[in-house]
């Protein structure tokens, strides 16, 4: 049975490093297929959509084909946030404005200020569903010019400010109100160089309905259709954002880098590397999608674990980003305010919310720079994240689907640095910590072998599991990799669960950190077979 399991996992990795590689070669080469992008989402397809057809006949091609998407995609009595999910009913009234704004006879109706305000409200609702339980804005708030202050807009993130902005303009009945003057004014100055905002097309498409509705015209909004129709996919629909590069290439350096690399694997890691350090941001910080994108700790704290086995000089600059930007608690936090514009730009505090998925993220990488162990900034992350624990083992994530995702990256980091952390006076409480997560994780697996219901979730949990070696229940890990490899695709890739793991709430799917994921399971598997033998 272990054989042929062995067999089988060394397909299954064989199939998935190559679809990897064949991704990550395209990223380098900025041509990037379906087969590798962010899966298409229904709400931001409409958005699009409503966006091209009021630019006008310039995009009449591309506000067809997504029109003719959406009237393909109905399921049943409506429309899913995702291919094949079931109805929904805020997208479905989402893409039944967008229908019925489409239309030629319709479109003036389509602008009046009740009809834009149902719209507004429409995509407000869905935004607050994103990550719950974060200070937003109170619904007083949300309206011009309340939402212009800057005490309200620093209760949202950098990339969430134009979406509300647009809302609120969208929402006005007269636009000659207070407000509106300066809402136009915010929005244009915004705009990313690219024509943009914030390389988002939900935040692109509300940004140039809102802007059209207020009377704006010329390149303001037509830079932006032109972004928009590059975004678009052969099918006519579009992705819920733009394609999280940084990520994907760091997580790819960082997981490859672990585990034996072939001659072409190695050669790619070279020229990722130097492509990553060129796209660094002049104070050491990364966006998701660069050089246009605002920047993002989680990236930076990827990319950092990438640069650091190839690039020490852009590592450092990363590393020193980092620390300076630890929260007064210990914890990181994610989207920095900032001065200019990327790539060339500051980031300052505040930075958007205290998160547990940020913090393992950036220990990790600051454990592996020089002079570690006595980095107190390690020590008071550490600790932070500690005390993050809830008395069932769990440790909450804030910006990921689910208990298992954070819990899963935590113990992980305990066990990886486990060295280090052994000799400090804590650590009887981080073995504490330690246990009750790897208990917790153990009572999470599904009967099939399955966590979650994600092959993510799988991954993460057996990669982290796996530092337990001989002492891990013997079947725990073969039906874990048994459930993985029964979700792998012909082309390397793997079942999309469509949660949203990176971003809760958007209900999409990333297939190359899925892979790699799977990719890092397999392989410790593996690791693990060679060391018992």
């Amino acid at each position: 049975m272990v054989e042929r399991l062995s067999e089988k996992i060394n397909e299954s990795v064989k199939l998935a490093r190559d679809y990897v590689l064949e991704g990550g070669e395209q990223i380098l080469n900025g041509r990037l297929d379906e087969a590798h992008k962010i899966s298409i989402s229904t709400g931001a397809t409409a958005l699009a959509t409503l966006a091209q057809f009021l630019l006008g006949n310039q995009y009449q091609d591309s506000h067809q084909a997504g029109l003719k998407w959406l009237q393909q995609n109905r399921r049943g009595k409506g429309w899913s946030k995702v291919p094949n999910g079931d109805p929904d009913l805020e997208i479905t009234r989402l893409v039944q404005k967008v229908l019925l704004g489409s239309q030629s006879r319709k479109l003036v109706k389509f602008l009046l200020p009740s009809q834009s305000r149902e719209l507004a409200n429409l995509v407000l609702s869905l935004g607050q569903k994103v990550v719950s339980g974060m200070e937003g804005p109170l619904p007083d708030e949300t309206s011009l010019p309340n939402i212009l202050t800057e005490k309200v807009l620093n209760k949202l993130p950098p990339y969430g400010r134009p979406v509300v902005i647009a809302a609120s303009l969208l929402a006005v009945k007269n636009l000659d109100q207070s407000g509106v003057s300066e809402a136009i004014v915010y929005l244009c100055d915004c705009r990313m160089k690219d024509g943009s905002w914030c390389e988002d097309i939900v935040a692109t498409s509300l940004a140039t309905i809102a802007l059209i509705r207020a009377g704006v015209s010329g390149e303001q909004v037509d830079q932006a259709g032109q972004w928009l129709k590059s975004k678009q996919y052969s099918n006519g629909a579009w992705p819920a954002f733009d394609q999280l590069l940084t990520w994907s290439t760091g997580l790819a350096i960082q997981s490859f880098i672990q585990f034996p690399q072939s001659s072409d694997e190695r050669d790619w890691l070279n020229r990722a590397a130097k492509w990553l350090a060129a796209r660094q941001n002049t104070d050491g910080s990364f966006g998701s999608t660069p050089p246009f994108a605002q920047p993002d700790l989680d990236d930076t704290a990827i990319a950092l674990m990438g640069l650091q086995h190839f690039n020490s000089k852009a590592a450092h600059h990363c590393a020193e980003l980092l620390r300076r930007l630890q929260n007064k608690d210990g914890s990181w936090s994610t989207f920095p305010s900032f001065k200019g514009v990327p790539p060339a730009l500051e980031c300052t505090f505040p930075v958007y919310i205290p998160s547990t998925d940020v913090t393992i993220h950036v220990l990790d990488g600051l454990w592996g720079m020089p002079g570690r162990n006595s980095n107190i900034e390690v020590a008071q992350g550490l600790h932070w994240l500690l005390e993050q624990q809830l008395p069932s083992g769990e440790i909450p994530g804030i910006w990921y689907e689910g208990p298992i995702y954070a819990t899963a990256q935590a113990l992980e980091l305990l066990n990886k640095w486990s060295n280090s952390w052994r000799r400090w006076r804590s650590a009887g409480q981080i073995f504490d910590v330690q246990r009750k997560a790897y208990q917790y994780l153990l009572s999470l697996q599904n009967s099939d072998g399955s966590w979650g219901s994600s092959v993510t979730e799988t991954s993460l949990a057996l990669s982290a599991l796996s530092y337990a070696g001989s002492q891990l229940p013997p079947d725990i890990y073969p039906k874990g990799l048994s459930s993985i490899i029964s979700s792998q695709l012909t082309n390397g890739s793997f079942q999309p669960s469509y949660q949203g793991i990176y971003a809760k709430g958007w209900d999409y799917e990333e297939p190359l950190t899925t892979a790699l994921t799977a990719i890092r399971a397999l392989e410790r598997y593996r690791l693990l077979l060679y060391r018992h033998s």
